[in-house]
């Protein structure tokens, strides 16, 4: 799935290519020329040379000395962007010797300095050239890094069309180390910059490609779909036909990889039969009839198979295509072993190892040493052996290239990122633009009258949904405040029974001690001795009844009455005697949720009764819990049901989590809600204490 990049720059008409070669000469020698500074003969000479460079009549190590030569001319230039766009040509030229060296020294160079100058076109080209050379390199990573780079530029300065080039360059290079899922987010990344500008034939590689991928994860029939969309974008291009041998040629393997062997032997049929395919593209022509023979091998048709697959064989040896060779070597293997000629089948299959290794077809020698490995039963095991230390070593490259590619494109998301609102600010301006500059005053008059009656509207809704929402908090203040009053009658009741109990018992009983400890204050004798004795018991007895009250006075102060919680625990008993659905509330009794802001409370309880009701409604569950937790920081409440649970995406939306959302937004807080299809419901808030202490805290600073 290698896709060829095309041209940046267009071959020069012959024409002009001979004047240029004359110029060339007429400077070499001397002769007057029009251009008066030294700036002007530099730069014509280096034009010059280029061209000169890409004369089809030059020998491969000319070429490379001619721009070698050009590059050295550079040197004298002074003036950056002049030097720039020259070095940038080169860098394009250079690559097409195959001259590694030359090449990264000049692509090295013109990124430097684009860069310098802030010349981002220039800088986009320069990546984008460097990433084709480490794609004919195979060094994916390095590739893939610099079409990002390049994706980025052309992002940034709205040029939606190479921007969406970039990401399908990049896509191929993500389906080359089988970053499936990748490949297929830059794939449709592309086609989104891509179809609102109509490139057909962009349009039907990125399909094409989506096709590829499909069929390798198995998904044949949506494979079959994206070819079908590949094929009417094929058919809008100017020159379908130039195309239509390899959409039939790949449409062909998607069948031939799914097990449809007489599709795909239908359809290898017709790409053999289109364009006169043999004499205009000898390569492809030769996969396809290779691949003609195997699916006729599949349907036990082996009627002219060893001559097509020979013919593929000569074909592709003529064209010095080792890689693809392997793959008709390791056919001739399977047909001898269909033959049963298991001597030869092993020979073949031997070669094609050999070839396989040779070009790092990593692949198919997987697939050789698999199938020595169940013939050659002799060397099965060093086979097998082989075959699983090659298979780990690549899982191994795999994943580290996935990772490289991981951490490339989490750079490229935050930058898409930190531009997009900018993006979206420039996309929504030219469309009010083009939309003002269409439409009459009056339709403008009537728009905008629209436009105001809409957001007055959507003003009353939400002036409404704020006083019901103060309406429902009064509701829960009120509620707060009546527990409070009944709490304080109570206090009033015990106190009123503590009085009675001091005035009519511990003070009359006093009374009568005093007076009879008066009256024995002039009496002596047995009997006076003895009466005071009686009225020192009576005091001892009041000391009791006085200790008695003032132990249950001291229970009574000690004692928290925790309102706050009391509204809760009514409300959860509420539910339970009006439903078949048990609540269960937990909390740590010492602590003083009454403490916490009134804000908190009331909102906390809304939340509740919100979660409770959807509870009761929907869930069909049998428990209801709710716990309290409370730090120095923060307050947590998890709240939550063993009902059937939803998908959380699909309920979203809801009125219900809309009034949470809005609620924790109030107190600063967090929510999270945990569920799934018959896995229960929980819901989790987190609200900051930045108000409230803890009660360990107040306790230490009292003390």
């Amino acid at each position: 799935m290698n896709y060829k990049i095309e041209l940046k720059y267009h071959t020069l008409p012959k024409l002009f290519f001979t004047l240029l070669v004359i110029a060339f000469f007429h400077f070499g020698q001397g002769q007057p020329h029009r251009t008066s500074t030294t700036t002007d003969k530099i730069k014509a000479e280096i034009d010059s040379l280029i061209v000169v460079s890409n004369s089809s009549s030059l020998s491969h190590e000319n070429r490379i000395k001619t721009l070698s030569q050009a590059h050295g001319l550079l040197k004298k230039l002074e003036e950056d962007s002049l030097k720039l766009q020259l070095l940038s040509k080169l860098s394009y030229y250079s690559f097409d010797t195959h001259d590694k060296k030359l090449f990264k020294e000049i692509n090295k160079e013109t990124i430097q300095l684009a860069a310098k100058t802030k010349d981002s076109t220039v800088l986009a080209e320069a990546h984008w050239d460097r990433g084709v050379y480490y794609r004919e390199n195979l060094v994916k990573d390095s590739a893939y890094y610099n079409f990002s780079e390049a994706q980025k530029i052309y992002e940034a300065k709205g040029n939606y069309y190479y921007s969406g080039r970039m990401f399908f360059n990049m896509a191929v290079e993500q389906s080359d180390i089988r970053d499936y899922v990748g490949s297929e987010a830059s794939t449709i990344a592309a086609i989104e910059r891509l179809k609102p500008l109509n490139k057909h034939k962009e349009l039907y590689r990125c399909y094409n490609n989506l096709a590829i991928i499909s069929a390798a994860i198995g998904e044949y029939e949506r494979a079959l779909k994206y070819y079908d969309e590949a094929v009417t974008y094929l058919q809008k291009t100017d020159n379908p036909d130039i195309y239509m041998t390899s959409y039939l040629n790949n449409r062909a393997i998607a069948y031939l990889d799914m097990g449809n062997y007489s599709e795909a032997r239908k359809y290898f049929k017709q790409t053999i039969e289109t364009n006169d395919l043999k004499n205009n593209n000898p390569g492809l022509y030769s996969k396809a009839l290779h691949n003609l023979a195997l699916s006729r091998l599949k349907l036990n048709d082996t009627v002219g198979t060893y001559q097509s697959i020979q013919e593929s064989i000569r074909l592709k040896d003529s064209l010095n295509e080792t890689r693809s060779l392997a793959a008709s070597y390791y056919t001739l293997a399977e047909y001898y072993l269909y033959r049963k000629d298991t001597a030869k089948a092993i020979l073949k299959a031997k070669t094609a190892m050999e070839l396989s290794d040779e070009s790092s077809n990593n692949e198919r020698l997987l697939d050789t040493y698999k199938f020595l490995a169940s013939v050659d039963r002799k060397n099965a095991s060093k086979y097998f052996q082989k075959y699983i230390s090659l298979d780990d070593s690549l899982q191994k490259e795999e994943r580290q290239a996935r990772n490289k590619f991981a951490r490339i494109r989490f750079e490229t998301d935050e930058f898409i990122a930190e531009n997009e609102l900018l993006e979206e600010q420039k996309s929504i301006l030219a469309r009010q633009k083009q939309m003002w500059t269409g439409i009459a005053i009056g339709f403008f008059l009537l728009g905008l009258a629209v436009y105001i009656i809409i957001q007055q509207r959507a003003k009353n809704q939400k002036l409404l949904f704020l006083q019901q929402q103060h309406a429902n908090n009064q509701e829960i203040f009120n509620l707060m405040l009546t527990q409070k009053q009944k709490v304080d009658e109570v206090k009033r009741m015990e106190q009123k029974r503590i009085s009675e109990e001091l005035h009519d018992g511990v003070l009359g009983k006093m009374l009568g001690a005093r007076m009879v400890l008066t009256g024995l204050n002039k009496k002596t004798g047995p009997e006076a001795i003895e009466a005071r004795g009686e009225a020192i018991k009576a005091l001892k007895t009041i000391e009791g009844e006085v200790r008695a009250i003032s132990h249950e006075l001291s229970h009574s102060a000690y004692q928290k009455i925790n309102n706050f919680v009391n509204s809760i625990d009514s409300l959860l008993n509420s539910a339970k005697e009006n439903t078949e659905i048990n609540t269960i509330f937990n909390y740590d009794e010492d602590e003083d949720f009454d403490s916490l802001k009134g804000e908190i409370k009331i909102n906390v309880y809304r939340m509740i009764q919100e979660t409770l009701q959807n509870a009761i409604k929907h869930s069909g569950c049998s428990n209801f819990f709710v716990n309290f937790e409370r730090s120095e920081e923060l307050f947590s409440v998890e709240m939550g049901d063993d009902g059937k649970g939803f998908i959380l995406d699909k309920e979203r939306k809801g009125i219900g989590m809309r009034n949470l959302s809005s609620r924790i937004e109030k107190l600063n807080g967090k929510w999270f809600i945990d569920t799934a299809p018959n896995k229960g419901t929980k819901v989790t808030l987190e609200i900051p204490l930045f108000y409230a202490e803890s009660n360990t805290k107040n306790q230490l600073q009292d003390v």
